[in-house]
């Protein structure tokens, strides 16, 4: 929201600076420096390029602080998402698009009412204050825009482990990508309405399958990656033992995963991916579900944790040849482990379900 406000108040700044005749790079700043006219192109060029690198922008992330401060020392230095895009939920990720574009879309009504140069009559432009087509082709192509830049951020976080020259490629070409949509954006303004709002019906739901598709993928090769991440070394685990994190990680009595319990915690099922050469759990517990991984033989880590009260449910299906166990959650990422027993995973995510259901474990 922030964001879509502050773009749409950057592109009418720059509108009404241009359509002032200001050269806003002229020192001092001064009159009949540019040609008003070319305000409109100059401000779609901003709307164009700025929804393309929207990724930017998109730096909230969904993991509590309290969870963050939970979270295992072994792992801080883990490769992770740049943004926590891949962390977040669908309907956060699929409103940024819709959002930018719609109050960029609002804002040309203001644009227009000022404008020097009104435009042709059956154009984008000259037909803004008279027919809605022309808000609407400004709002899907900004919203195709956005997907655009979206699918090669997920390109980027997806190699971000483990193929690095990869992930800056992504964003080069992203940023490539922006320039190019930038300047195409520039000559919107005089394009056809008709033919303008047709391109955009056919562009919007392209870049909308095709952004769906790639961060199913990136989010479900980082979970691969992760659940094979080789563990820490016995020299790096003596450090971080004598580094004061007693507090929270010493191992209580009991093997994983009841050495990570706090005090007055129980565990009330979980679930054990058994891959080697580092196995990954699922853990409810009566005051948290955790996601978590077995450090040689003795010892839990904790990846990453939610309230109950975010817990939904539990699924159990094959994608390819692994076996995806995922626990669904509100209002945050979902928590997914590889491999495994197919009948205690089927077990789990039942039993999950019905506590999210009913507080109960057993029916």
């Amino acid at each position: 929201m922030v964001y879509a406000i502050g773009l749409a108040g950057i592109a009418t700044a720059v509108f009404f600076m241009i359509n002032a005749g200001i050269n806003p790079r002229a020192r001092p700043p001064g009159l009949d420096d540019v040609n008003p006219s070319t305000a409109t192109s100059g401000s779609f060029m901003v709307l164009g390029a700025f929804h393309v690198i929207a990724i930017l922008f998109y730096v909230e992330d969904d993991t509590p602080k309290k969870a963050r401060a939970d979270t295992d020392p072994h792992d801080s230095k883990k490769p992770d998402s740049f943004t926590g895009f891949i962390r977040q939920p669908w309907y956060k990720v699929l409103s940024v698009g819709p959002i930018s574009a719609a109050f960029c879309a609002a804002s040309i009504f203001i644009w227009h009412s000022f404008a020097k140069f009104p435009g042709s009559p059956g154009t984008v432009w000259g037909d803004y204050s008279t027919s809605p087509a022309s808000a609407l082709t400004v709002f899907l192509l900004c919203w195709a825009s956005t997907n655009i830049g979206f699918t090669f951020a997920s390109i980027c976080e997806a190699f971000n482990r483990d193929l690095f020259g990869l992930t800056i490629l992504s964003g080069v070409i992203m940023a490539i990508l922006a320039l190019v949509i930038g300047l195409g954006f520039t000559d919107l303004p005089k394009q056809p309405t008709e033919s303008a709002l047709t391109m955009a019906a056919i562009a919007l739901p392209l870049t909308l399958l095709t952004v769906i598709g790639v961060r199913a993928w990136a989010v479900a090769r980082v979970a691969r990656i992760d659940a094979n991440r080789p563990r820490p070394s016995t020299q790096e685990t003596q450090r971080s033992t004598k580094s004061g994190s007693d507090h929270h990680h010493r191992p209580a009595p009991g093997q994983p995963p009841f050495d990570m319990l706090r005090d007055g915690e129980r565990v009330l099922m979980h679930f054990n991916s058994e891959r080697s050469p580092q196995s990954q759990l699922l853990i409810a517990t009566d005051q948290r579900f955790v996601r978590a991984s077995i450090l040689g033989s003795d010892r839990t880590s904790v990846l990453d944790q939610a309230s109950p009260s975010q817990l939904t449910g539990a699924s159990s299906r094959r994608v390819g040849r692994d076996l995806m166990t995922t626990a669904h959650f509100r209002d945050r990422q979902d928590m997914q482990v590889i491999g495994g027993d197919p009948e205690h995973s089927r077990e789990f995510a039942e039993a999950v379900t019905r506590l999210a259901q009913t507080g109960q474990i057993r029916s």
